[in-house]
């Protein structure tokens, strides 16, 4: 029974379908469908090579359709769900006044009664600046006009 090839390939598909189960990369989908090509290659011919041609060849495509897809239907990250899990997504674009300046790139700003350690370039103590950036605990801001 499992001398045929195509036996093979479907066995192979499946496998790779099982992994996708267990991984949901969607990577292992796209080789999984490059197996069940060479499966239907594999049941019109015989020759080895013919076979692995086609699943080389299946797996490219299916891979960077699968990367067109991704791109295209990639979730926009500017909607409310966006700052759920992000504490400090509100400070972005808040305005505030230097309290200590901002000297070899550091300095402070008071924000809602907290400090934050502020970077961006040298400005004295008083400027109004704008947070534009977080990064960890520490605020990104400039100067406002």
């Amino acid at each position: 029974m499992w001398q045929e090839p195509y036996l093979w390939w479907a066995a192979f598909g499946f496998i790779l379908l099982i992994i996708e189960m267990v991984s949901g990369t969607f990577f292992f989908l796209a080789i999984a469908a490059a197996a069940f090509a060479s499966t239907g290659v594999a049941w019109l011919s015989n020759d080895l090579l013919t076979q692995w041609v086609c699943f080389a060849i299946a797996s490219i495509i299916a891979l960077l359709a699968w990367q067109q897809l991704r791109h295209k239907h990639k979730t926009n990250t500017h909607d409310a769900a966006s700052k759920l899990n992000n504490r400090l997504a509100h400070l972005i674009n808040r305005q505030a006044v230097l309290s200590e300046p901002i000297t070899n790139g550091v300095g402070r700003v008071n924000i809602d009664d907290s400090w934050w350690k502020v970077t961006g370039e040298d400005l004295p103590t008083g400027t109004h600046v704008r947070v534009t950036a977080i990064h960890d605990m520490t605020l990104t801001v400039e100067k406002t006009t």
